[in-house]
């Protein structure tokens, strides 16, 4: 074999062991192109739930709670801007698992000092960095961790957006429920009043109680005005959520809270239901991932006291051994290169370490935080719904028909002679507290099933 047909295959050996060292360290970062085309599908499957549709479009006519909720997941900045948030952080793993460019050489003598000496030609080398066994892989493992917590607070923001829309919408059916029970209350006393004043008018009864109607008449009508007054605001919230305008027009009326029909929770106790969160929580979840990130990061930290390796291929021309070379001799050399860094600051690896672990210190308080906090919010959202569930049974089964009842028999008593027009007042405000009470307690429920789903990672009936 020639010299010059050993020196091509000496350097095509050299690039074979550099590309064969550069799909080692790659294959040792534990992260393969399958895995990061399962997180890009992940991604794409979330943008065809929610296509981030900037374009306002209208809502239904008839549009009801779920269209709320499907219009908020297409149109929420919150939502867009937690979704972008998971795509930087899945675009991140393929960078961390990278190894570093390789660096390409190129040397020429432009000044002989001794002008006796040899003259060296070109020199040409390739060299790539390799860190230190184990860093790779867990810079990957780190940005991993990173792009499973964004999932799970994308998932989050989702989950507590539909609780937000839920609870807003409850809150505006009520008002335009509990608007219209004190308009149809004021106009019942309108009636009332027109009586008195025909009783008056025949000596039945004294001016009393025409004095005591228009006084009624006047709280009824001052508490009707402040109900629709807080419409605007319910509706200007609801926008925003909704991500509209503020003061873009909503949909007819909506069907009154104690008509709407709201699936009813499996019967569990309260640790089957704290478990439950604490499974199915992303908020929680993505804490956990912090964790999870940080142990590795302290790890890493560790791995800092030990060098990086570089290892290069030069190549040598010698430039007076052209016309050898002709003649199949010649003194071109094949060099290999290996060198490292010397990791002696032991004072900064030493603070990095004590960061990492004051870090992952930090993110297991959180959790422990995050977890009490979900316990008593899922708690309160419990009791609150079998409150109202009580609540419901109470005032829709008994004491709202009792009332309506008793407020007629009151009417007929008065119109005889037999009650008086104080009876007939406390009978009509009795009726409007337990209507108003009855409205309240099926939007609380409403809003407290929406809260308990929410908690415990579900938006719909999936939560058994």
């Amino acid at each position: 074999m020639t010299p010059n047909a050993q020196l091509h295959r000496a350097r095509l050996s050299a690039a074979v062991v550099l590309m064969w060292l550069g799909g080692c360290a790659a294959a040792a970062a534990g992260w393969s192109e399958s895995e990061h085309r399962d997180g890009s599908s992940r991604v794409a499957g979330a943008m065809t739930q929610r296509p981030l549709a900037r374009e306002p479009r209208p809502l239904p006519a008839d549009a009801a709670l779920d269209d709320y909720i499907r219009y908020a997941m297409q149109h929420s900045p919150a939502l867009a801007a937690a979704y972008q948030r998971w795509r930087a952080a899945l675009a991140r793993v393929p960078q961390a698992t990278s190894l570093p460019d390789p660096q390409i050489g190129f040397e020429v003598v432009l000044d002989e000092v001794d002008r006796s000496a040899d003259y060296m030609g070109e020199r040409y080398s390739i060299s790539q960095m390799f860190p230190w066994f184990g860093k790779l892989k867990l810079r990957g493992d780190i940005a991993t961790e990173q792009a499973r917590a964004e999932e799970q607070r994308f998932e989050a923001v989702r989950l507590e957006l539909a609780d937000r829309i839920t609870g807003a919408w409850f809150e505006h059916a009520w008002l335009h429920q509990a608007a219209a029970t004190a308009r149809d209350n004021r106009d019942l006393m309108q009636r009332l009043e027109s009586v008195a004043r025909s009783r008056f008018r025949t000596g039945a009864v004294t001016q009393a109680d025409v004095n005591r109607a228009q006084v009624e008449l006047g709280r009824l009508d001052d508490q009707a005005r402040s109900l629709e007054d807080m419409l605007g605001p319910a509706a200007v919230e609801l926008n925003a959520l909704l991500g509209r305008a503020a003061h873009a027009p909503l949909p007819g009326a909506p069907v009154a809270p104690s008509r709407q029909v709201v699936q009813a929770l499996p019967e569990r106790d309260d640790e089957q239901w704290l478990q439950l969160a604490r499974q199915g929580n992303p908020g929680l979840a993505a804490s956990r991932h912090e964790v999870t990130r940080e142990q590795q990061s302290l790890e890493l930290a560790r791995r800092e006291y030990y060098p990086d390796i570089m290892l290069g291929v030069q190549y040598a021309r010698d430039g007076s051994a052209r016309m050898a070379m002709m003649d199949g001799g010649g003194a071109d050399m094949v060099m290999g290169m290996v060198s490292i860094n010397l990791p002696l600051r032991r004072g900064r690896y030493d603070a990095g370490v004590r960061e990492a672990r004051a870090r992952m210190d930090a993110a297991a308080f959180e959790v422990e935080d995050r977890q009490a906090g979900l316990d008593a919010a899922l708690k309160g959202a419990l009791f609150t719904y079998r409150d109202s569930a009580r609540r419901i049974s109470l005032y829709g089964g008994t004491l709202v028909p009792t009332a309506r009842q008793a407020m007629a028999t009151t009417e007929i008593a008065y119109r005889t002679g037999a009650a008086g027009f104080t009876d007939l007042v406390d009978a009509q405000r009795v009726l409007l507290e337990f209507e108003l009470a009855h409205e309240r307690a099926a939007a609380d429920r409403g809003r407290a099933l929406a809260r308990i789903r929410a908690l415990v990672g579900a938006t719909g009936g999936d939560e058994s």
